[in-house]
């Protein structure tokens, strides 16, 4: 028996998987958000002295991140209540005894559980910023106006790397003290690296001036020339005090695109990423997990059809704690180099995956 798309049964599975969705993916976060302000608001008001204006207004910037965790968590609830009623309802029955197959009864929920992907991702992108702002008007983020940083190194884009002993950025002495730069390895092969006593940033021209120092350019561990000093100015250092002294961003407070080349300054330092490299195609994964749950979730709702709303509840909440209890684990194992982290990333999608490729073989269709 053939049915075409957008008949009386895709209109009604669409109603009801819409409904489910929506109040899944708006109202858990809508409470989420509000218990995360009765826990805090008191810390928010009374010792930060923050304004209430101010502290609702933070909170309206962390829905989006909220939202983007849960999107995954309520296409899966959407999936198994919606087949979990029909069952209940003997609805499932009848369709089967209609000559329709699972397979095209699930069609619009695979649909709608694909348009969700791209939409997590760009709502993620969104969460980014948002998370940063929040942060910003209830004074939980660092300023980069905060006058001192010792001991840190700065990767630059154009791929010199500085460390500094310490900085100082107060509007009336902008200076740096210990600073060692080293460049990039030219097609010869050769390199320069400064060591300098001290900096000072001029507002006006945009520059820093080192000051007493000595360069050398070298190959491989070869020193090829050397010179001294007073003041040097190098085209390449062109960031100013407060682009070095910004702190480090958590991977929820960045977009994808600042996530990878946060990630690439880390690698130029020498530093390691850590839980970071899984972090990034993590941002991938995730929304993905909106169609992987899909097709987990499917099979999975009608193994009893005749089961109770309880059933379903326990099938939803079962596997969403499996999936992220999981993600955390690999991203630990991933930050440890134990496994390659775009691996971890994709292992819970995978082992889902794996799961519902074997669930939809078994139905009855």
């Amino acid at each position: 028996m053939s049915l075409r798309f957008l008949g009386v049964l895709d209109r009604y599975v669409l109603k009801q998987w819409l409904t489910t969705f929506v109040l899944s993916a708006v109202g858990v976060p809508a409470v989420a958000v509000l218990i995360d302000l009765s826990e805090r608001l008191r810390t928010l008001s009374a010792i930060k002295h923050i304004p209430l204006g101010q502290i609702l207004h933070g909170q309206m910037y962390l829905f989006p991140s909220k939202m983007a965790m849960l999107v995954p968590a309520a296409v899966l609830f959407a999936t198994v209540f919606t087949l979990n009623s029909m069952g209940r309802h003997s609805e499932l029955t009848a369709v089967q005894g209609g000559g329709i197959s699972f397979y095209r009864l699930i069609a619009p929920i695979i649909f709608l559980a694909t348009l969700a992907v791209p939409a997590d991702f760009e709502l993620q992108e969104l969460a980014g910023w948002s998370t940063t702002q929040q942060k910003t008007l209830q004074l939980e983020k660092t300023s980069s106006e905060s006058p001192y940083r010792q001991t840190f190194a700065y990767a630059s884009p154009n791929k010199w790397t500085w460390a500094f002993v310490e900085m100082n950025q107060r509007k009336e002495s902008r200076t740096a003290i210990g600073i060692v730069g080293e460049g990039p390895r030219s097609d010869s092969g050769l390199r320069w690296t400064i060591a300098s006593d001290s900096a000072v940033w001029n507002a006006t021209t945009g520059e820093w001036s080192l000051r007493h120092g000595t360069a050398y350019e070298i190959s491989d561990s070869t020193v090829v020339a050397t010179f001294l000093f007073n003041s040097l100015k190098v085209a390449a250092f062109t960031e100013s005090p407060g682009e070095l002294m910004t702190e480090v961003k958590k991977a929820e407070e960045m977009t994808t695109a600042e996530l990878r080349d946060y990630i690439g300054r880390l690698k130029l330092s020498g530093a390691s990423p850590g839980q970071l490299s899984v972090e990034l195609p993590l941002k991938y994964a995730v929304p993905v997990a909106c169609l992987v749950v899909a097709l987990f979730g499917a099979p999975l709702a009608i193994t009893n059809a005749r089961a109770g709303a309880a059933v379903g509840l326990a099938i939803a909440l079962g596997t969403t704690l499996a999936y992220l209890t999981g993600t955390q684990i690999m991203k630990a194992v991933g930050g440890k180099e134990l496994l390659d982290p775009i691996l971890a990333a994709w292992a819970m999608n995978i082992v889902f995956t794996s799961i519902a490729a074997v669930l939809l073989a078994r139905v009855k269709s």
